[in-house]
C-alpha cells in the first residue's frame, strides 16, 4: 500500500463513517459529504494515475468507476435502496477505483464494497429470525391473529420483521402488515412501503436499518480482509 493509497482510504473511511452516523440518527445525508469526499478523493485518484501513468491503470480505473457507479445507481433506480447508498458507492469508486485486497476476485473497490455490504446486511435477517425463535420458545404468541397465514409466510415474516408490543414509539420502522377482508395479513412489499409511524401498538414491523452502515463495513472489510464473494466461491469450489 502506497502512502497515497493510505491517505485515500482515510478520506473514504472518514466520510463513510460520518455519513453512516448521519443516516443512523436522521436517515438523511447531506450532499456536501459526497461532494467533498468525491472531490478530494477524485483529485487524489487523478494524482495517483498521473504519478504511475500507464494505459492499463487508466482503463481499469475508468472501468471500475463506470461499472460500480452504474450498478449502484441502477439499484437506486429500481428502488432497492436510497440515493445516499448509490452516492456512497460512486464516491468510493472515484476515490479508490483500484485496490488489490489480499482476498478478492477483482480489484474494483466500489463493487467489492457493495457486495460485501449486501452480504453483511443479511446478518440482520438472521438476527430477526433468531429473535423470533427465542420468542416462540419463551411462549410468546407472535402469530396471534395471523393463524390463517401459511407456514411459508410465517417463516418469511420471522426473517423480515418482529412483532413489537410498543410499535408507536419506534422511529424508522416499516409497518409489515395490513388488513384484508377483516383479517390481519403480512405485507411483504417492503420496497414499496413508506416510512411512517405505526398507528397502534402490537404489530409486525421491519427495521429501517440504513444500508449505508453495511456498505461502510463492507468497504473496511474489503480493505483489511478481502471480498466475501471470493471466500464463498472458494468454499463452493
Amino acid at each position: 500500500m502506497t502512502p497515497l493509497d493510505a491517505f485515500r482510504i482515510i478520506v473514504i473511511s472518514a466520510g463513510m463513517i460520518y455519513a453512516s452516523y448521519r443516516d443512523w440518527v436522521s436517515r438523511e445525508v447531506e450532499d456536501k459529504v459526497w461532494i467533498i469526499c468525491g472531490a478530494l478523493g477524485g483529485t487524489l485518484t487523478a494524482a495517483d494515475v498521473l504519478m504511475r501513468w500507464n494505459l492499463n491503470l487508466v482503463i481499469l480505473s475508468a472501468f471500475s468507476i463506470i461499472l460500480a457507479s452504474g450498478l449502484a445507481f441502477a439499484f437506486y433506480y429500481f428502488g432497492l435502496y436510497g440515493g445516499a447508498d448509490a452516492k456512497a458507492i460512486a464516491t468510493i469508486s472515484i476515490s479508490l477505483p483500484i485496490y488489490y485486497s489480499p482476498r478478492s476476485l477483482h480489484p474494483f473497490t466500489g463493487l467489492a464494497s457493495l457486495s460485501n455490504g449486501l452480504l453483511l446486511s443479511l446478518t440482520l435477517l438472521l438476527a430477526m429470525f433468531l429473535w423470533n425463535i427465542s420468542g416462540l420458545v419463551r411462549g410468546e404468541r407472535i402469530f396471534k391473529d395471523f393463524e390463517h397465514e401459511g407456514i411459508l409466510r410465517k417463516i418469511a415474516a420471522m426473517f423480515l420483521g418482529v412483532r413489537l408490543k410498543k410499535a408507536r414509539v419506534k422511529r424508522f420502522w416499516f409497518l409489515m402488515e395490513g388488513e384484508r377482508d377483516g383479517k390481519r395479513m403480512f405485507d411483504f412489499n417492503l420496497f414499496g412501503l413508506e416510512l411512517k409511524e405505526a398507528n397502534r401498538d402490537d404489530c409486525w414491523m421491519t427495521p429501517g436499518i440504513p444500508l449505508l452502515i453495511f456498505i461502510t463495513a463492507g468497504f473496511l472489510v474489503y480493505i483489511g480482509f478481502g471480498d466475501f464473494l471470493y471466500l464463498i466461491i472458494g468454499a463452493l469450489s
